[in-house]
C-alpha cells in the first residue's frame, strides 16, 4: 500500500469553529498543505454526523492556515466556501 498523505483532525477548542486539521504530505516533495479543500470534501460528512451539524466551520492550523465553511446540502453534494490567494497564474492556446 502507497501512502499519499496523513490527514489529523480533531474537534476545535477554538471559539467559532467546529474542528481543524492538518494534512501532511511530504512524498509528494511538499511537506505540508496550507489549505486542502479535497479533504474537507470528506471531513464535511465525518463531523457533520459526529457533531449532527449541516453547517460547519474548519480551521486548517498549518503555518500558512486557513479557515473554510463547508455546508452538507444532501447526501452526494456539499458547498464548500474560503478565501484565496493567487499564487500563479497563466494562460493557455492551443
Amino acid at each position: 500500500m502507497k501512502i499519499n498523505g496523513v490527514l489529523v483532525t480533531a474537534l476545535s477548542n477554538q471559539d467559532g469553529y467546529d474542528f481543524e486539521s492538518r494534512y501532511f504530505w511530504p512524498w509528494s516533495g511538499t511537506n505540508e498543505d496550507p489549505v486542502t479543500g479535497a479533504t474537507h470534501t470528506f471531513m464535511a460528512k465525518y463531523w457533520g454526523n459526529k457533531l449532527n451539524k449541516s453547517k460547519m466551520k474548519s480551521f486548517q492550523c498549518s503555518e500558512r492556515s486557513g479557515l473554510m465553511e463547508v455546508e452538507l446540502l444532501n447526501e452526494k453534494q456539499m458547498t464548500l466556501e474560503s478565501k484565496a490567494q493567487i499564487v500563479l497564474k497563466g494562460e493557455l492556446r492551443i
